[in-house]
Parts: C-alpha cells; sequence; structure tokens
C-alpha cells in the first residue's frame, strides 16, 4: 500500500496522542505533524503537500469546517469530533469518513481504508490516459517497492515468471514486479513484437540473436521454447528466415 502522508488537526492534547499512537501502529501512515489549531495546520501544509487530514471541528478562533472552506485544494479528509450533530456537514465537504469521540482502532482502521481507497482510484485514474494514447503505446507503468516505475517496452529484452511475481529483463537491468504472466501477456497482445515462447517468458523478438532448434538466445541468456508454444514459434520466425 501507498504511503499515506497525513495531519492531525485537534486542539485538544489527548485527542491527538490518542490519534498519534493509532498512526504509528499502520505502517503505511506517515504523520507529518500534529497541529493544536488551523494556523498551525496552514502552516504546515503551504511548506509540505499531504494526502489526509484527521480533522477535529469544534476548535476556538478557526473551526475545522471554517479551514476546511478556506482552502483552495484541501486534501482527503476525515472529521474527528466530540460532537455527531456535524455529521451532515461532512457531505458538504466530501469527506471520506466522520469520527465520533471516543474513537477505536478498528473504527479508525477502516476509515483509513476508505482513504487507501480513494487515492487508489485518483492514482489508476491518472495512469490510465498514458498506457492508452497511441503516441505512449509502447509506455507502461509497474508498480515496484512502492513506486510507479516507467518502462520503455521498447527495452524490454524478455519478462519471466516467477510465481506470483514477473521479472523485467531491460537495457538498464533487472526489475521484479507483483504480478502474473498472464496479466503481461494481456498487455501486450496488440505489441506484435512479443511473444510468449514458454509459460515462464514473454520475449521481445527484436532482441533475439540465435534460434537454435528449442533454443532462444537474448544477450548471452538462453531461453527454452516449450512444447506448447513450439510450433508457432517457429512459424513466427520462419517467416523472417531468407533461405
Amino acid at each position: 500500500m501507498k504511503s499515506i502522508k497525513l495531519l492531525i488537526i485537534d486542539d485538544e492534547p489527548l485527542a491527538r496522542d490518542i490519534l498519534a499512537s493509532y498512526v504509528e501502529k499502520l505502517p503505511y501512515l506517515q504523520l507529518v505533524a500534529t497541529c493544536k489549531n488551523a494556523l498551525e495546520a496552514f502552516a504546515i501544509l503551504n511548506k509540505e503537500p499531504v494526502d489526509l487530514m484527521l480533522l477535529d471541528i469544534n476548535m476556538p478562533e478557526i473551526t475545522g469546517i471554517d479551514f476546511l472552506k478556506a482552502l483552495k485544494k484541501p486534501p482527503n479528509v476525515i472529521f474527528t469530533t466530540a460532537y455527531p450533530e456535524y455529521a451532515a456537514h461532512s457531505y458538504d465537504f466530501d469527506a471520506v469518513d466522520y469520527l465520533v469521540k471516543p474513537i477505536a482502532f478498528d473504527r479508525f482502521m477502516k476509515a483509513i481504508n476508505k482513504v487507501a481507497d480513494v487515492l487508489n482510484n485518483e492514482q489508476k485514474s491518472t495512469i490510465a490516459p498514458i498506457r492508452e494514447t497511441e503516441v505512449n503505446r509502447n509506455i507502461i507503468f509497474v508498480k515496484t517497492e512502492g513506486k510507479l516505475v516507467k518502462i520503455d517496452l521498447a527495452q524490454v529484452w524478455f519478462i519471466e515468471g516467477l510465481k506470483d511475481y514477473v521479472q523485467i529483463w531491460t537495457d538498464t537491468g533487472k526489475l521484479t514486479v507483483h504480478s502474473t504472466m498472464k496479466n503481461f501477456e494481456e498487455q501486450l497482445s496488440d505489441l506484435s513484437v512479443f511473444l510468449r515462447v514458454n509459460k515462464s517468458y514473454i520475449i521481445n523478438m527484436n532482441f533475439v540473436n540465435e534460434v537454435d532448434g528449442n533454443l532462444i538466445r537474448i544477450k548471452g541468456q538462453m531461453i527454452t521454447i516449450g512444447n506448447t508454444y513450439k510450433d508457432e514459434v517457429h512459424q513466427i520466425f520462419n517467416k523472417f528466415k531468407i533461405n
């Protein structure tokens, strides 16, 4: 799960401490700061963007509602308050959730999972147009070690299946991704240079140096052609043969 950067904004020290202790229990949460009022939160947001605010409503000087109204592009928000009657206001601000104090940890986790779903959907909607445009049809993004990495398919030698993972061999090295060969085969189906040669390998034919019987050599790596794929693979390579 992607790290979620968050602010805790509450005028009550005990409430801030409880929420901070909950955050510490979830490794994918990154606490940027705890703020006792809206002015402190303003200062933090001007220096560093965050994904989520845990925001109390009934605070002195500037309420959580007024603070939220003042932000041009507010992050996701979960309201935290001792007053359930404010719940209706949460819908006016597209709040992800509304937690009434005292807040139990399991209820806190449920709210955080909602935020994770929102962020994942935002991420997908950002990536999809890149993959679908004609100009970038040879570019994909894969998730590895918690971050998205751009892959130029023109530089991919072959893709190797490793149970629940695949290893992408490229000009710049190897990249391990949590995915399946079936998923990659479907994603690459409209690119004719990629060919499945056995259950564990999809090759880029542009990098094939040699075909010797049931062996394919790519950049010094020998790959066996599986019996299931043998006829189709040889038929494709024979199209390029000059007698």
